[in-house]
């Protein structure tokens, strides 16, 4: 599929044949961004995903300003942040969910300068999970189309200033 987003750093990602699966890839109601909702390639041998990702960009930058989406280790952090590349900034708002951590585990993790909220996922969707953490109300959510609803969850995301421990990725392996 092409996309039809204007962002640089939806274009770069297509490109590289990494947005896959999408139920959004184009502009959103927000005037001047774009989002996307679907799976993004981090390696293609093996297969590695980000799964159930959402994101946005304001058409015309090269970064993503919001993306959320789930990992299926911990481990795939690395890898997460190399296929991102220059796609992802300093003051972005990036939520991975991970399924091998503990349930009351909740980190900020910096690779050169970007943070990521690293949390914990088992049974749902990071669709569901987005909603719980960031307070939105379901029955509204239900009502939305697709870009709709990335433009609240993004939205929800931008606000969110919540902390929580940070720690390297290494000090996060050895906590497994």
């Amino acid at each position: 599929m092409t996309t039809t987003t204007l962002s640089l750093a939806f274009q770069r990602l297509e490109a590289e044949g990494r947005l896959l699966k999408p139920a959004l890839s184009g502009p959103t109601h927000v005037p001047g961004q774009s989002g996307f909702r679907g799976e993004i390639a981090l390696t293609l041998e093996p297969p590695v995903m980000l799964e159930a990702a959402f994101a946005t960009a304001t058409d015309g930058e090269a970064n993503l300003s919001f993306l959320a989406g789930s990992l299926s280790t911990y481990k795939h952090l690395p890898a997460l942040v190399e296929a991102l590349g220059t796609a992802i900034k300093a003051g972005g708002k990036y939520f991975i969910y991970v399924s091998d951590l503990e349930r009351a585990s909740r980190y900020q993790i910096d690779f050169n300068g970007v943070s990521f909220y690293v949390l914990p996922i088992d049974d749902t969707s990071v669709y569901n999970e987005l909603i719980d953490f960031l307070y939105l109300d379901k029955t509204k959510m239900k009502k939305m189309d697709t870009a709709a609803k990335v433009d609240a969850i993004a939205e929800a995301a931008f606000k969110y200033t919540q902390t929580y421990e940070s720690i390297s990725f290494e000090e996060g392996l050895k906590r497994l």
